[in-house]
């Protein structure tokens, strides 16, 4: 018997204006319906059905990473639907992929690893310890989705 092998793609919003952290408001069950859409568009009825796995598993507003997971093969019609997606909710956005993995874990190592090098880059923006504590606390809360 064969085993359903998944793949999970690591994805990063960008924000294309430089408005910060506010007024983003962007769910995982809006970004699956946004993929659904777009794959269909695209690809028609075969590529929304070899998508119905589809699930977002991991979704950090703070860092704006999230994890898709889908079926090996039809990975990469979501890994080609992220560059022309050019929204989120109603700002303007690119969606970057990361990674692209054949295990959840192998992804939560490289979340690691990339949170621990953005948590680096931009505690020296805080001044204070407690504001360090509070900015390392959102980065590295696990929201499941």
């Amino acid at each position: 018997m064969v085993r359903v092998k998944n793949r999970y793609i690591l994805v990063q919003i960008v924000c294309n204006n430089n408005s910060g952290e506010g007024g983003f408001s962007f769910t995982s069950s809006k970004l699956a319906e946004l993929l659904r859409s777009k794959i269909e568009k695209y690809y028609g009825e075969f590529g929304l059905a070899s998508t119905v796995r589809l699930h977002v598993m991991y979704f950090n507003e703070k860092t704006r990473l999230f994890v898709i997971q889908t079926r090996h093969g039809p990975h990469r019609f979501v890994t080609s639907m992220l560059p022309l997606l050019t929204v989120a909710g109603t700002e303007p956005v690119r969606y970057r992929t990361l990674y692209v993995g054949a295990t959840l874990q192998q992804c939560q190592k490289f979340i690691v690893k990339y949170q621990q090098n953005f948590v680096n880059k931009n505690i020296g923006n805080y001044k204070g310890e407690v504001q360090k504590k509070l900015f390392v606390e959102k980065v590295t809360k696990i929201n499941p989705s």
